[in-house]
């Protein structure tokens, strides 16, 4: 994968790393399911879903066209075994430029990552992220993130480990991260403004906007 800055980073390409295809759904991302099912007309919309895990979310929504993305291939092989019609995901590092080019001809009426900045490398990869993101909302689309991840800081390592189930293999591993990627509502904000996104919030989650 290719990247617009020089820092260090792991190469997703490398194996097939197993991240979280067999853990439960987090919290955050089970706050976005609920909302959307109480408050969110779903009818019609083509959603992208950053970061998939155990494609618990494309489960409850298999009626939408969504397309994930993800940096773990043991979650992709997951995705791929359930036949869901409606479902495709990308292996790619959101932050890379390979992300704004596979999507390059897509756009969504809803966007979900329940981490916007945990896990960037520096300041000019999360806004090249952010604005390649708020170029794929259509007319009317809206982008929902968890609060709770706003105030989350990890960094993925590769790891070799093993159990009885899949022998050796390679896992990422979530170990601290950079504390700058703390993402306030100010600064949220402000990218939206430079946007025209319009910016909201709730208790638990933001919104924004087109």
């Amino acid at each position: 994968m290719n990247y617009n800055c020089n820092c260090s980073r792991t190469n997703y390409l490398d194996h097939n790393y197993t991240y979280w295809e067999d853990r439960e759904i987090t919290s955050d991302e089970f706050e976005i399911i609920n909302f959307l099912e109480k408050s969110y007309d779903l009818r019609s919309k083509s959603i992208l879903h950053i970061g998939i895990g155990n494609s618990f979310f494309a489960k409850k929504f298999f009626k939408n066209q969504i397309f994930g993305i993800t940096i773990s291939q043991k979650e992709i092989d997951l995705a791929y075994s359930l036949g869901l019609p409606n479902y495709k995901v990308l292996l790619c590092d959101k932050y890379s430029l390979n992300f704004k080019e596979e999507l390059n001809h897509m756009s969504f009426d809803l966007i979900v990552d329940t981490n916007l900045k945990s896990y960037s490398c520096c300041q000019v990869s999360f806004d090249f992220y952010m604005e390649n993101l708020f170029h794929k909302l259509n007319k009317k689309g809206t982008l929902i993130t968890s609060q709770n991840g706003m105030i989350w800081y990890k960094t993925l390592k590769p790891k070799l480990s093993f159990n009885f189930r899949n022998f050796f293999h390679f896992k990422l591993k979530e170990v601290e991260g950079n504390k700058e990627n703390v993402l306030s509502h100010k600064e949220l904000k402000s990218l939206a403004g430079q946007f025209n996104l319009e910016f909201s919030f709730d208790d638990k989650l933001c919104y924004l906007k087109k």
